[in-house]
């Protein structure tokens, strides 16, 4: 075995460095005062939004619906004579021409509020409808000779009123936003 004084001597031995070396070492910088190029970058945003209204689509075909049974009724019976006569069959229901001006004239209204896509105007458009049909389903023989009105068309309708007015008031409306940048 190896003594104290041994292992100290066996030992690489250690350099020391001054002090003063170390400081000669950093090299002082000089200042500069130009003015550093930056390069600008600028994003364009471009934001985009969908919206499906599926509700104004279920207005718009009952309101297509309506409208290609009303020009049907007009022009099987024609508006050159008296409004009541003749009684024509469209879909395998009677109508007069006057029935079919009305029913042309609702489906128009209806379309035009799936085109706005405006809930008010589906809801109250439907309900006038609803309501027209539902006199004319329960008050048949008042209609009788005027419009041709039979029960099973005004009872079609009602029905349809209550689609339109249902999908206004329960069907959601789904938006999406999306937003996409653009280095340039």
């Amino acid at each position: 075995m190896y003594t104290e004084h041994e292992v100290i001597q066996q030992q690489a031995p250690v350099t020391a460095v001054p002090v003063a070396e170390v400081r000669q070492a950093a090299v002082p910088v000089a200042e500069v005062n130009q003015p550093v190029a930056v390069a600008e970058v600028h994003q364009v945003a471009r934001s985009s939004q969908q919206r499906y209204a599926v509700d104004s689509v279920i207005v718009g075909v009952v309101g297509l619906a309506l409208t290609i049974v009303g020009l049907l009724a007009i022009t099987r019976a024609g508006v050159h004579g008296p409004m009541d006569d003749p009684v024509v069959k469209v879909i395998g229901f009677t109508h007069t021409a006057t029935l079919g001006l009305i029913e042309a004239g609702i489906g128009v209204v209806l379309l035009i509020c799936a085109a706005s896509t405006s809930r008010a105007a589906s809801i109250f458009f439907g309900l006038v409808l609803g309501v027209g049909a539902l006199i004319g389903a329960l008050q048949t023989d008042s209609f009788d000779r005027s419009l041709a009105l039979e029960s099973g068309f005004a009872w079609l309708a009602v029905i349809a009123a209550i689609v339109v007015v249902m999908a206004s008031f329960l069907v959601p409306r789904v938006v999406t936003r999306s937003t996409s940048y653009t280095s340039v």
